[in-house]
């Protein structure tokens, strides 16, 4: 059975409830909700629609919802779920001065589909409003076809109609928006509606836009049936019976906005007069950052009009909320004020070309403070950029969305009278005020997700020492080793501001003089699993164009990624000597040391490492008491007087001597002394630094363990290894997948050129980036954020030859 849902969205869900304050508190309260700080998140994907063996590649902007400038740090979870809501990808990933970047591989957990990414902090979870991202992804197959099959008829029409302040009143004219749309989400463009009473008289009628959103007036009668009839192209006119709910007595709130202004008009009915003379009012006109509240007093009026200049008032969402005596809500209306808008373009590129690549550079058309932005490179008539949003549509209009937005971003280009009126009519339709009364009004409120910042784990000893303990945290190829000291019968440590990668092992071990022991530790971590948030679905599902071309290959597509392994020379000899074959590939990774790998020879030859070191060219080698010290120089003395120079009083490093690491942790000198060869795999020894930094001034001496030897003692390392249950990803490359055709059909429609994910603004304020040549018409989709608040969005359309030849 066909049934029109008549959606009143009412507002007076307050009304006779406990949450009321004394009024003279009532701007306290707000100021005190309105500074609990927010952050917003947005992910600029390098486009909407990918090929299985793909890279998802996204940069991430967190700011802070007031003032719009960067987050200083904090960690962002990255989920990506499929179409019943299971979770397939999940990462995290550590946001620092408002951006991180990353790629997500689209591999076989992933099958052709719609999917949802989306990204949160763990201060967000405490707001019901939508500062989180999520957006819709689409994937498909290199050799199927996809069709819009979808129809706008009658038994899938989603019809709301939605009064602009909440509710009816009786006998007074009221606005009344309307929405019309199919399953997945998009609008039925063009469609009519015709408003019919019991009599069959026409009260109003209206013509939905291309998004299926509109709005007409008419006044309502209480005891009045009333229908609805919609038509549009290539479905037959239907009639729906209406029971539309009407208020004899009441307040309510009719707006209209233009790019100047916003003439408001408070208005009751002669049936209400009476109740309403001896009851004071407030009319509140709210933000981010400011409140103001009027007086409203009818006494013999039935409407009190307010005109405000949108010039006086801060860009974006602002809110007028009518208030009792009781500090009741009445009625609430938001809209949007667009002008000031936080958001600039760029001027048009400077493209300079080569033979091979080409160099673009982007001045803003506004100047602004350090900027960082992310620049998608596809071809010009891609269809695989269908995001519905741009971060200036997601982060000042969508948290106060319901639902998703069709092209929220067409809201933002080339805005003009239409626009600031299609806007204010999704407004009407879909929007709602982030402001939870309940929320505002509690006293006793407590947060219950903290900030994060890094990770933190909790060491606890299964055997406390009555002596001082010291612990090692391994070293890691994105963190230095970290040294913990404990006093005597200290059960547990933590440590804080902890960072750590999914692609290393947690390794810690006890230091015992020389000796690395197993830590024999109980570790508990913080997060100890991926937080979920409830996120309200982008039900505009990702559809391809009616005109796009079968999705069929006309060439292989080739994937270069992070996983490809270059294999090495193969020499063929005749006799092979294992360990000079070993000691020869490590040498090639190497850029700046040599490498020397200890065979078992070289173990019953000299027994120690000082003995070993001895023997190598270039190095000074003394072995005081308690110390081994080495320097780089033109001998290789062994316990001789120009051994010496490295050596201070007491036999401890000094700052002209080499320095020490085992398997990549840095270790003191005294931790080698008369340390067993035995132990030793291979030693890399950097005579003069280079590529160390300034602790390797004088070069460096890396030893690294012998695994699973024979020749094992206790002193061999044994770190107590962990698995941390959540961890960073580490910031990974992207690699452009390669195209036999980067000039057809297919590639036009679904290859890509290339993605910038981080570029920062040189002292001239410009951004500048290469790409390899492309070989058709391309667009740079250009999203960014600056130190002063500024957004950043742009697409600009290049042709081949709008490039200057060197």
């Amino acid at each position: 059975m066909k049934k029109l849902l008549f959606f009143i969205v009412s507002i007076l869900f307050f009304i006779g409830s406990n949450a009321q304050v004394d009024q003279s508190t009532l701007m306290e309260k707000i100021k005190e909700h309105d500074e609990i700080p927010r952050e917003m998140a947005y992910l600029h994907l390098n486009k909407s629609t990918y090929l299985e063996g793909e890279q998802i590649a996204f940069t991430a902007y967190v700011l802070n919802k007031q003032i719009l400038k960067p987050s200083e740090a904090t960690n962002l979870y990255i989920l990506i779920k499929d179409e019943n809501n299971k979770v397939i990808k999940e990462k995290l990933v550590l946001v620092e001065d408002g951006t991180s970047s990353n790629t997500i591989r689209v591999d076989s957990l992933f099958t052709a589909g719609n999917y949802n990414i989306s990204a949160f902090t763990n201060w967000m979870r405490n707001f019901k409003e939508q500062n989180y991202f999520v957006e819709n992804i689409k994937i498909i197959e290199a050799e199927s076809s996809d069709e819009n099959t979808a129809s706008a008829t009658t038994e899938n029409i989603d019809l709301q109609f939605l009064p602009e302040s909440g509710h009816l009143l009786n006998g007074v004219i009221n606005t009344v928006g309307v929405i019309a749309k199919k399953h997945d989400g998009k609008g039925i463009a063009n469609a009519e509606i015709r408003i019919t009473n019991d009599k069959n008289q026409q009260l109003a009628q209206c013509k939905l836009n291309r998004f299926g959103i509109g709005k007409f007036s008419f006044i309502p009668e209480t005891g009045t049936a009333y229908k609805a009839e919609i038509s549009y192209p290539g479905v037959q006119s239907i009639i729906y019976e209406l029971n539309v709910p009407v208020e004899r007595n009441g307040i309510i709130l009719s707006a209209i906005t233009t790019q100047e202004e916003l003439r408001l008009l408070v208005k009751t009915n002669p049936e209400s007069s009476r109740s309403l003379k001896n009851e004071n009012y407030s009319l509140l006109l709210h933000n981010l950052t400011e409140s103001k509240m009027y007086d409203i007093d009818f006494k013999d009026k039935f409407s009190i009009p307010f005109l405000f200049n949108l010039k006086d008032l801060p860009p974006g969402i602002n809110t007028v909320t009518l208030f009792n005596s009781k500090n009741n809500i009445i009625a609430e209306r938001i809209f949007f004020n667009y002008n000031n808008l936080p958001k600039t373009t760029f001027k048009r590129p400077n493209i300079k070309a080569s033979s091979d690549s080409i160099k673009i550079q982007l001045k803003t058309k506004q100047a602004l403070d350090s900027m960082k932005v992310s620049v998608s490179v596809l071809p010009k008539f891609s269809l695989s950029d269908q995001n519905n949003h741009s971060i200036t549509s997601y982060l000042l209009l969508q948290p106060y969305i319901k639902g998703a937005v069709q092209q929220a971003d067409w809201y933002f280009n080339e805005i003009d009278k239409r626009k600031v009126r299609e806007l204010d009519n999704l407004l009407i339709t879909q929007g709602w005020s982030t402001y939870d009364w309940n929320f505002v009004f509690n006293k006793d409120l407590k947060i219950a997700y903290q900030y994060e910042d890094l990770l933190k784990i909790e060491g606890v000893l299964n055997k406390p020492d009555k002596k001082n303990q010291e612990f090692l945290i391994h070293a890691t190829s994105t963190r230095a080793p970290q040294r913990i000291s404990l006093p005597g019968n200290t059960k547990s440590f933590i440590v804080n501001d902890f960072f750590h990668t999914t692609e290393s092992e947690l390794e810690i071990s006890r230091v015992d003089g020389n000796r690395l022991l197993p830590a024999n530790l109980f570790v508990r971590f913080s997060p100890s699993a991926f937080p979920d948030l409830y996120t309200n679905p982008p039900y505009v599902h990702l559809d391809l164009k009616k005109n796009a071309p079968n999705i069929k290959l006309e060439q292989p597509v080739i994937f270069f990624d992070e996983n490809r392994e270059t294999l090495d020379e193969v020499v063929i000899e005749k006799r092979i000597d294992k360990v000079k074959q070993r000691e020869r590939k490590l040498n090639n990774k190497e850029i700046y040391g040599n490498v020397k790998v200890v065979d078992l020879d070289d173990i019953m030859l000299y027994r120690t490492l000082s003995t070993y070191l001895s023997t190598q060219p270039g190095l000074n080698v003394n072995e005081p008491p308690g110390s081994l010290i080495v320097t780089a120089g033109p001998g290789n003395s062994f316990g001789t007087p120009s051994g010496l120079e490295g050596r201070s009083e007491g036999g401890s490093r000094t700052d002209s001597s080499m320095r020490f690491y085992l398997d990549d942790v840095p270790m003191e000198n005294e931790f080698f002394y008369q340390y067993p060869l035995e132990l030793v795999d291979y030693v890399k020894i950097n005579r003069r630094g280079l590529g160390g930094g300034f602790m390797e001034a004088n070069g460096s001496i890396r030893v690294y363990s012998r695994p699973g030897s024979i020749y094992e003692d206790s002193r061999t390392i044994k770190p107590q290894k962990f698995q941390l249950p959540v961890a960073f990803s580490q910031q990974k490359k992207y690699y452009i997948p390669k195209f036999s055709n980067e000039y057809g059909a297919f590639f036009q429609s679904y290859g890509v050129i290339d993605w910038k994910p981080l570029l920062k603004s040189d002292s001239k304020g410009e951004i500048s980036f290469k790409i390899k040549k492309p070989q058709v018409d391309y667009q740079l989709i250009i999203q960014g954020i600056s130190d002063d608040g500024v957004l950043i969005q742009d697409v600009q359309h290049i042709k081949l030859n709008d490039a200057d030849l060197n």
